[in-house]
């Protein structure tokens, strides 16, 4: 029995100072801000966007990581920020993602408007978008119900907070 154990001991040594030694994943939070625009929107449905090309560079900068060591991205939180002359003609907001690759996906939502201009979003469950900031043609998408046209440029501010798992360098 005793030479058994011994006999494994090895083995097991061996198998912790691999598990030890891989690399592990550090989590931090950074802050997008997002500027959609739209225009000529007539009372119902509209839809304003913005490009996210190179988002996923832009968050690595921001950390200083390699793209590619990012592992996953979440939004935990988005806030949605209207002028007054918007908020008083919005009903409500869908903020969504879509690529040129992945289907639309919905980040959060919020009906009907509370008081105040920076409306925090009800987040979706599942709000991993790594999938979409690694593929071209990505698009941020903000549907708006409005109860009246609105024939100017509408430009609505938001700022995403995004939960960011990747591997650090060893510089």
């Amino acid at each position: 029995m005793k030479t058994a154990l011994l006999s494994r001991l090895p083995i097991l040594l061996l198998a912790f100072w691999l598990v030890s030694c891989g690399a592990s994943t550090k989590n931090e939070s950074v802050e997008i801000e997002l500027k959609l625009t739209g225009e000529m929107l007539f009372e119902g449905a509209n839809t304003l966007q913005v490009s996210g090309e190179n988002q996923l560079i832009k968050v690595g900068n921001e950390l200083d990581v390699e793209a590619s060591a990012i592992k996953n991205v979440s939004v935990s939180a988005a806030v949605i920020e209207l002028d007054d002359s918007s908020k008083e003609i919005t009903e409500s907001l869908l903020l969504q993602l879509v690529s040129d690759n992945n289907e639309l996906f919905t980040i959060g939502t919020l009906s009907p408007l509370p008081d105040g201009n920076n409306l925090s979003l009800s987040m979706a469950e599942n709000t991993s978008i790594l999938p979409y900031l690694e593929d071209d043609g990505l698009t941020w998408v903000l549907d708006l119900n409005i109860n009246e046209d609105h024939m100017d440029e509408m430009i609505v501010t938001g700022i995403l907070t995004l939960i960011v798992d990747y591997i650090p360098s060893d510089n």
